[in-house]
């Protein structure tokens, strides 16, 4: 599922449209130039993200996000991934890195999860240690996550810190 944050970006027979679903196969022969692309692993907060110029977001739903190594045109843009701060959402980004090395994490960090502590709940068990594909202050947030079983959802996070993060990305070629 998509979502264009640039109403200007993408006509489409001679429409707008701001959320399309398509099948993985019919997305990767699509002919998206996106300068950035935005992942998120819960529906709400891809419901929520707020307009960037030349950009989409990409509903992943969780470890769903696999199934993106097929879009080649991915390859050709920024991507940013946006999970819950857990084991689990480490374990997608470390996934979707083996695909898209350069994906960069956001609001997956120590500042985050530091701002937002006091919405943590219990996590699930995760039996992995250690995590190809993640810089150092992430696997240490991993780990830390992993250990304490904690558990941030994105739906935690405020709406205005998220949009003062989008605004970031926003600056950003």
């Amino acid at each position: 599922r998509l979502r264009f944050l640039d109403q200007n970006f993408m006509l489409l027979s001679g429409q707008v449209f701001s959320d399309i679903s398509a099948p993985v196969d019919e997305l990767s022969s699509a002919e998206f130039k996106p300068a950035k692309v935005i992942i998120t692993e819960n529906e709400m907060t891809f419901l929520t993200l707020p307009v960037v110029k030349k950009a989409l977001g990409i509903f992943g739903r969780g470890f769903s996000v696999s199934l993106l190594q097929k879009i080649s045109w991915l390859k050709d843009c920024r991507i940013y991934y946006w999970g819950d701060l857990d084991a689990q959402g480490f374990q997608i980004l470390s996934s979707l890195r083996s695909h898209y090395p350069d994906v960069q994490s956001l609001m997956m960090d120590q500042e985050t999860f530091m701002a937002f502590k006091k919405f943590t709940v219990t996590g699930k068990d995760c039996a992995v240690c250690t995590l190809p594909n993640l810089t150092e202050e992430e696997s240490e947030m991993f780990r830390y996550l992993a250990v304490h079983q904690l558990r941030l959802e994105q739906e935690r996070i405020s709406h205005g810190y998220m949009l003062e993060k989008m605004a970031e990305i926003s600056q950003l070629r």
